[in-house]
């Protein structure tokens, strides 16, 4: 009797262990409470879509989460109040767009002692023909989303700007199908990283992600690099032959940065190859079957191309069935200081250092408009940490990036509200240094005369000119 006690203890802890890990695989919003609104276990996509942590939603109640904003309503609650299923559309923080199922769990006396609900992202143009079909419909997505688990990187993808967590959670939801990506943005917004973390939580991770820049492949040589070669197929081809970068990503994920790059003549043959799953080496006559899924990325608008006539309109529609536009970084200040913080700890432990920031270094890297994005902002932390071994009293990012010599770096005479004439820019730096000496003195005017080497009479007299300005009250 004692052995199937404890046999029934182990196999309820197993249980109980196996019901997390299949909340954890779950790519919607799921989440179990009591009958008063607490929550007992969820899923991270559940807090990823309310912009929390999982941590802090276990500890949440529903109805608190309504009135903080979290989300517009609760359904849990009322399938906890009439003993029935509710369900219907409610908006995140994020502005995402979700519908939600609750379920109530009876005892023997029909009292609700749990509730169930999930979440899926709600499309406005969703029709279906009857109960049958949405059952049916809802059975194929969970057989799809049991077969991998999402769990979230946060290692990988600073996303503490709403923006961010946005793309974030879009690409975690695409991350389930296999339908062709187009990943748009500035130069070094990070979509290389973007393009990695859908692939590692896809049902492909276990396979390879190959990375190809367009605009890096010799022209005379993108054909073969792309589709591969027959022994003997031109001169100067490897006597074997050569797997194509295609065959390579079989079963996995091609990444095509800088697509806009791409020939346009070999457009044609990337758009047959994507309609047909074929790719034919070259010097073959033998089509061979390919299984991979596409991620596409470009800085440039390829709509204007097609319109321009620079990119073919029929492989822009092939690519652009899921576009995500990942925002620069001046539009999303909240990760600066995260990916700087990153950066700083990586290069501290590459180089040996203990380099610290403060808070003045931070308030330049906020307020610099960033036109090379994340790549030019970790570069601009390494030149830091690098400088701090030269023990520098005038190391300063400001400054360092105007000794690069590019005006586009960092616009100091824009920072300092310097503009107008010569005349008014004297006037207006003349201005803020008197300040800033009076500032240094505590106000003492024969101190400040004598540091700015003009005599009591003549500062006084600027003094009240700026007083009748109200800049200086003295």
């Amino acid at each position: 009797m004692q052995c199937k006690s404890k046999m029934i203890e182990r196999n309820y802890e197993l249980a109980q262990k196996n019901l997390r890990q299949i909340f954890d695989k779950l790519p919607h919003a799921i989440f179990v409470t009591d009958k008063d609104g607490n929550i007992l276990l969820s899923n991270s996509t559940t807090a990823l879509t309310l912009d929390m942590s999982l941590d802090r939603l276990l500890k949440s109640n529903v109805d608190d989460l309504v009135k903080k904003g979290f989300y517009t309503k609760s359904f849990a609650m009322e399938a906890a109040e009439t003993k029935c299923v509710k369900s219907g559309v409610l908006t995140t923080k994020l502005d995402f767009i979700q519908y939600s199922s609750s379920t109530p769990i009876l005892d023997d006396n029909g009292e609700v002692i749990l509730v169930v609900t999930y979440g899926r992202p709600y499309n406005t143009q969703e029709t279906y023909a009857s109960r049958e079909e949405k059952e049916r419909v809802s059975r194929r997505k969970r057989e799809i989303e049991y077969l991998r688990s999402y769990v979230l990187d946060t290692e990988s993808i600073v996303a503490e700007s709403k923006k961010m967590k946005q793309v974030l959670l879009k690409a975690h939801n695409v991350a389930q199908v296999d339908s062709t990506v187009l990943l748009t943005g500035e130069s070094g917004t990070g979509k290389e990283i973007l393009a990695k973390y859908i692939h590692r939580h896809s049902k492909r991770s276990e396979e390879a992600f190959i990375a190809v820049n367009c605009a890096n492949l010799p022209e005379n040589l993108v054909e073969s690099e792309l589709f591969g070669y027959e022994k003997g197929a031109f001169t100067g081809a490897n006597a074997e032959g050569k797997v194509g970068l295609f065959e390579a990503a079989h079963n996995g994920t091609l990444f095509l940065d800088e697509i806009a790059e791409l020939p346009f003549a070999l457009q044609a043959k990337l758009l047959r190859v994507l309609e047909t799953c074929e790719v034919r080496r070259l010097g073959s006559h033998v089509d061979r079957k390919m299984d991979f899924r596409l991620i596409a990325a470009t800085n440039k608008n390829l709509k204007k191309m097609v319109e321009e006539g620079l990119f073919r309109s029929d492989l822009y529609y092939r690519l652009n069935v899921i576009p995500i536009m990942i925002p620069p970084l001046r539009e999303r200040p909240e990760d600066i200081v995260v990916l700087a913080l990153r950066f700083l700890e990586n290069f501290n432990k590459k180089y040996g250092l203990d380099v610290e920031f403060d808070s003045e270094t931070f308030a330049e890297l906020q307020s610099y408009k960033w036109p090379g994005n994340v790549r030019e902002l970790k570069s601009v932390v390494e030149r830091k940490v690098i400088s701090s071994l030269q023990d520098s009293q005038t190391d300063n990012l400001i400054f360092d990036a105007m000794a690069q010599g590019n005006e586009y770096q960092y616009n100091i005479f824009k920072l300092l509200g310097l503009s107008g004439t010569l005349r008014d820019v004297l006037k207006t730096v003349e201005k803020q240094y008197i300040n800033h000496v009076l500032r240094e003195t505590n106000g003492k005017i024969g101190e400040t005369a004598e540091s700015l080497g003009i005599y009591r009479t003549v500062l006084y007299r600027k003094l009240k000119e700026y007083q009748k300005q109200n800049d200086v009250k003295v």
